[in-house]
């Protein structure tokens, strides 16, 4: 009996200190906010129909983050994936500020059911030695973003290489003539628009401008292209945006064809249609350079681009719009009110539109 009397009290005192290992200094769900669709933010105050929630780290708090959930989750630092797991998983602080420059955090926490069995928190282990040693070990984290971004810029490089290769006159007069405002011999032998170099080159140019907008999406943290969570679901995006492209390029050709029929400028389209890629293309490149610097040079941390580089997109149309009416009242013998009005009808009042929708 005096036996099993000190087995007990030793089992006891054992469960006692076990209780005291853990100390909860900062419960992170009792400040998490959200973000409405118009992007407003608003406090939390029942994650029972929350989907996606998050919280701001200020300073570098000491202790160990735990976030507990029995369901899947998707982790968030600064608009970046940093993790996904099911059940616990703890992280350093030092770890989520390694490449921040700042001394404040945005972590956003998602899920695709309910976050209403969430734990998020700032421990300390005190006794709680087999914790310590888990949560020291290194961990690899699998970034999907990164891995689409690399996958993404091998593919178009090799398309470039492809068409550099192929059709060498093409990327000679994008190097020379891309701004000329004089129509030159090579414009009327490869200006058909279902011709083979004409055709790679859209492609290279709808790959490209679908990558740089899900690049400025998922860096941005704006979410207007979906949010992908794997390596295949962020090329699967991509793909579908390239193909939007595509399409939107033919929808151009269309009505180009139209209106230049109507106007008995019959043989204009495939200039226009020429030009307008050459042009942003020439452009685009640029902004790819820029965009694969950042990457190579930040990885996961700050980066330099804002949300202005947006306004990028709608200056380049802009600046086309304008290099184009030139060029076309220079070089056609039409009455300058009959090309205006044609001008209108394929470039000014789209780009309108395109800047209504930007801006709205």
């Amino acid at each position: 009996m005096k036996t099993f009397h000190i087995i007990a009290c030793l089992l006891f005192a054992g469960f006692s200190v076990a209780q005291q290992d853990t100390i909860v200094v900062v419960d992170y769900t009792k400040v998490m906010i959200a973000t409405n669709p118009d992007g407003k933010v608003y406090p939390i105050t029942s994650l029972d129909n929350e989907q996606q929630v998050g919280f701001f780290i200020s300073g570098m708090p000491e202790g160990t983050i735990r976030i507990c959930h029995p369901e899947e989750l998707f982790m968030w630092v600064d608009g970046r994936l940093f993790d996904t797991f099911k059940g616990c998983s703890y992280y350093n602080p030092e770890e989520l500020f390694s490449k921040k420059r700042s001394d404040t955090l945005y972590v956003s926490i998602s899920t695709k059911n309910s976050l209403a069995d969430l734990k998020c928190e700032l421990v300390i282990f005190e006794e709680l030695h087999v914790v310590r040693e888990e949560v020291a070990l290194p961990r690899e984290i699998r970034n999907e973003f990164n891995e689409f971004v690399i996958l993404s810029l091998l593919l178009i490089l090799a398309f470039l290489g492809v068409i550099v290769s192929n059709y060498p006159g093409r990327i000679s007069y994008l190097l020379q003539r891309s701004f000329t405002f004089k129509l030159s011999a090579y414009e009327f032998i490869n200006t058909d628009f279902f011709s083979a170099q004409s055709m790679n080159l859209l492609s290279f140019f709808s790959l490209s401008v679908a990558f740089t907008g899900l690049y400025l999406d998922v860096l941005l943290d704006n979410h207007l292209f979906g949010n992908p969570e794997t390596t295949s679901g962020f090329i699967w995006q991509w793909l579908q945006l390239s193909i939007v492209v595509f399409f939107l390029f033919l929808a151009k050709w269309v009505v180009i064809s139209v209106v230049a029929q109507l106007f008995k400028f019959r043989g204009l389209k495939n200039f226009q249609l020429f030009d307008f890629l050459n042009f942003n293309t020439f452009l685009l490149v640029p902004i790819l350079l820029v965009l694969v610097s950042d990457f190579i040079i930040n990885g996961s941390g700050d980066s330099w681009i804002g949300p202005g580089i947006f306004i990028v997109f709608p200056i380049v149309v802009v600046l086309f719009v304008v290099w184009f009416t030139f060029k076309f009242v220079s070089n056609s013998p039409r009455k300058k009110l009959m090309i205006i009005s044609y001008l209108c009808a394929t470039e000014i009042i789209p780009v309108i539109l395109l800047m209504g929708w930007f801006y709205k």
